[in-house]
Formats: structure tokens, C-alpha cells, sequence
């Protein structure tokens, strides 16, 4: 396919899986990473960046933005997430988690919906996205996961040249954060998933991976 895209949290347990499957696919893919930058391999570039910060994510975009120019694709795969007690959260635990995992894919798919020739985003959520219970270690993460299905959604009207989905997945096989309730899925069964709803003809839809 000889396609560019941008995955952001490629270094991590999904991460790499979806580096991998879509390398085999011919994808030219750009992995941003945080820390630790992974081995060199045929058809990735790796991008550091942090995203802990909205100045870090803007940063990123201006220094990367000739490469980036360049995206038919995105996975949002950036997500960060609290485990605490819901007793014990704060506004500093929510701004965090909105941060991490709302805050960055805006930012990230705002700019390549205006200046590059993008064809399909999906984002990652957790089993339990689009569910409305109470959450009792996970509650600013979910809030934060929820909100990017409403804008997957929104994103899906909002830009009808553009496919828009988000990918929910169970406890991956391997996960530090393991929820009891959710199935366990390999990464690569998810990476799979992801890969075919990026190649999706429709838009706006919500796949959950069990």
C-alpha cells in the first residue's frame, strides 16, 4: 500500500503490534513514542514527543509537521490512564486523563484533517466504552474514553471526506491495568481490528474487540 500513518503510542503494547501490522501491510509508518525509543526498523520512523502538556503536543506537530503532511492515516493510540479509587480522584486526576487521551487526539487529528490528505482515524477505547455505570478505579479515565467517542462521532459529521471510528478492545493480554469484567485479547487480534476498520468504507462507528 506504500501509505503513510501516524500512530501515537507505538512503543506500547498495542503499539507495537499495530507497527508491525502495518509494516507487513506496506504502510509507512511514524511511531511517536515517549521515553524509550524502539529498535530501528524497515519503513518506521520513530517520533519522540510529550504529551503531558499541550505546548508538548503542539511542539511535536511544528517539528514533525513536513512528515506529517504527508498522512492518510491515524490511529489514536495514546491514552495514559488513572487507577484510583473514586473517593480519593481529583480535578488534577481528570485534567490528566482529558489530557492524555482527549486533548491530544484533537489536537492531533485537527491538524491533519486540515493540512494533510487524510482518509481514516480510528481511535482506541477500553471494554467499556459507551457504557454508563459507575467505574470504581477507572472513573476519570472512562470519562475521558467516552468523550472520544462522542467526538469520533462528531468528527464522522463534522467531516465526511474523512472515515472516523473508535476500536474498543478488552484487557489485553500482557496489560499492566487488568479489568476483571473484560475479556482478555491478544494485542494482535486488536491490531488486526484496527487495520480493517481503518480500509472501512463507512464512518462513525464504535467496534468493540472481545
Amino acid at each position: 500500500m506504500n501509505e503513510s500513518i501516524l500512530i501515537t503510542g507505538a512503543s506500547g503494547l498495542l503499539g507495537r503490534e499495530l507497527v508491525k501490522k502495518l509494516v507487513a501491510r506496506d504502510f509507512q509508518v511514524l511511531g511517536q513514542y515517549h521515553r524509550h525509543r524502539p529498535p530501528a526498523a524497515a519503513n518506521v520512523t520513530w517520533l519522540q514527543a510529550d504529551f503531558s502538556t499541550l505546548a508538548g503536543i503542539r511542539s511535536f506537530l511544528r517539528k514533525n509537521a513536513a512528515l506529517l503532511k504527508r498522512c492518510r492515516f491515524l490511529v489514536n493510540n495514546y491514552g495514559p490512564i488513572t487507577v484510583k479509587e473514586t473517593a480519593a480522584l481529583t480535578g488534577d486526576d481528570f485534567l490528566s486523563d482529558f489530557q492524555g487521551n482527549v486533548v491530544v487526539a484533537v489536537e492531533i487529528t485537527s491538524f491533519l484533517a486540515e493540512r494533510a490528505p487524510l482518509e481514516a482515524v480510528v481511535s482506541v477505547g477500553f471494554a467499556g466504552v459507551g457504557e454508563m455505570k459507575p467505574y470504581k478505579k477507572i472513573l476519570s479515565y472512562a470519562a475521558a474514553k467516552n468523550a472520544l467517542l462522542l467526538l469520533t462521532r462528531s468528527w464522522a459529521r463534522a467531516y465526511p471526506r474523512i472515515r472516523f471510528h473508535m476500536v474498543s478492545p478488552g484487557t489485553l493480554v500482557g496489560a499492566a491495568v487488568a479489568a476483571r469484567s473484560a475479556p482478555a485479547v491478544p494485542a494482535a487480534r486488536v491490531a488486526e481490528k484496527i487495520f480493517r476498520t481503518l480500509l472501512a468504507p463507512d464512518s462513525g462507528r464504535h467496534f468493540q474487540v472481545r
